[in-house]
């Protein structure tokens, strides 16, 4: 059997290549899917697009992820290998209401929109759609063999693993094993997080300790020379750092690295269902709850983005044991009564919210991380910090509709009228903070 590369195309990337034996894949939910191909050059290429189109008359950094400015670019690049209109031939799949499905998600029609922006920009440029698979309830993945053209649309929860009665659940002295044998945040970094909670630092405090951890400080150094950070800035030292981003920016590098670290300690058949799928899914719901938070006016930007970071580590552990029994988790979240909390009850015997309280008790984490780790799936049950638990649900909750293809996830939304009414927002402001997700937060993994 030969072995064929696959390449993950994440929200709001395009991937093009002539005579290429790579097999392209784009796992989609609210986002469209467009698969290009010319079977005749074997010229092709997949767009995952986030959005209809941009927000006002404002110059955007990544016209990719908009349909209405991504398709251009993906047929033009095409055409500059060496293809043509006519032999060009597309793939659409994606667009869904991701279930349980509310009136918000009807309302805004986000993936409904881009499907018929796609469309119209095909057909004026005469691009013949051979097939199309859009709306439904359910997340897919689309994949493009780059060597054949062939196209495949499947159900991302599509069976293809054991039954329910093949899976032991794990003990609890199994899961305090586990915990014991996963290497931790660093103490380093939890020193530095017990600062940031207590708002009880200043910046020599901050990189004194980072200065005694000189693993931590190569691993910040080069999250504040990502893009998410530093962008075009070379940044070689601490002091440089400060200097340059200042001191929340350093604050969120640390956390960040240290994070980092720990959810890579996860595979790719698990929660994670790309390579740093864990990770990515943080930095997303992170930058998105500091959104919110700025928003809002809720609680300061620096702890909602610390929350998001952390709100998932339990995963870490029950990743673990859960990595071959995904495909059923994803069957079980295709039934409509099933939520992620459940599935993952009937198979595992406990959540990773759970898992997560434990970790949050023994790193001896503030009481708001303690709730939103245990409550971001339901915050309306959090005993105290409700503004930054429901910050966080929906961060996660816009994270999971809109960058599908990640992590696996399903949070229930019949609640979002209420979060909103919660949070002072309505359903105008949602496109504007899933347009302030910055698409290079990806390279932060790389």
């Amino acid at each position: 059997m030969i072995y064929q590369n696959i390449e993950h195309i994440a929200a709001g990337w395009l991937k093009a290549a002539k005579k290429s034996s790579s097999l392209y894949q784009a796992y989609l939910g609210t986002c469209l899917g467009v698969a290009l191909y010319d079977k005749t050059q074997k010229i092709g290429g997949i767009i995952h697009i986030l959005l209809p189109e941009p927000l006002g008359n404002m110059e955007v950094d990544f016209p990719e992820k908009y349909a209405s400015t991504g398709i251009p670019i993906l047929i033009n690049k095409l055409i500059s290998m060496g293809s043509s209109h006519k032999d060009l031939k597309a793939v659409i799949a994606g667009g869904a209401l991701v279930g349980p499905v509310s009136r918000q998600d009807i309302g805004l029609d986000i993936g409904g929109r881009s499907a018929e922006i796609t469309r119209n920009i095909l057909k004026n440029q005469g691009i013949d759609i051979v097939k199309s698979e859009t709306g439904g309830f359910f997340t897919c993945t689309l994949e493009l063999n780059m060597q054949t053209g062939e196209t495949i649309i499947t159900p991302a929860w599509e069976d293809v693993c054991k039954s329910q009665g093949d899976v032991t659940p794990p003990t609890l002295d199994d899961i305090n094993e586990t915990i014991e044998k996963i290497k931790p945040i660093p103490q380093t970094a939890l020193k530095i997080l017990r600062m940031l909670q207590d708002n009880r630092y200043g910046i020599t405090d901050i990189t004194q300790a980072l200065s005694q951890d000189q693993v931590l400080s190569g691993q910040t150094l080069k999250i504040c020379n990502s893009a998410m950070f530093a962008g075009t800035l070379k940044i070689d030292t601490l002091k440089d750092a400060v200097l340059l981003l200042g001191e929340d920016l350093l604050l969120k590098s640390v956390i960040t690295a240290a994070v980092n670290t720990y959810y890579n300690q996860t595979g790719t058949s698990g929660y994670s269902l790309c390579r740093g799928g864990l990770f990515f899914h943080a930095v997303g719901v992170a930058i998105t709850a500091e959104a919110l938070a700025k928003k809002t006016g809720k609680t300061a930007g620096k702890h909602a983005y610390t929350a998001g970071l952390l709100h998932d580590i339990g995963k870490v552990i029950l990743d673990q044991y859960i990595s071959d029994y995904s495909p059923l988790l994803f069957r079980n979240l295709s039934l409509e009564t099933e939520s992620f909390l459940s599935s993952e009850k009937k198979l595992l015997g406990i959540t990773h919210c759970e898992v997560g309280g434990f970790l949050a008790k023994k790193w001896q984490f503030s009481d708001g991380l303690s709730q939103v780790i245990r409550h971001h799936h339901h915050p309306e049950k959090a005993k105290s910090n409700k503004d930054l638990v429901y910050i966080i649900y929906l961060a996660d909750l816009l994270m999971e509709k809109f960058h599908t293809g990640n992590d696996l996830e399903k949070m229930q939304s019949q609640s979002m009228g209420h979060v909103l009414d919660h949070l002072g927002l309505t359903l105008a402001d949602i496109p504007e903070i899933i347009d302030s997700i910055p698409i290079n937060a990806m390279n932060t993994n790389e």
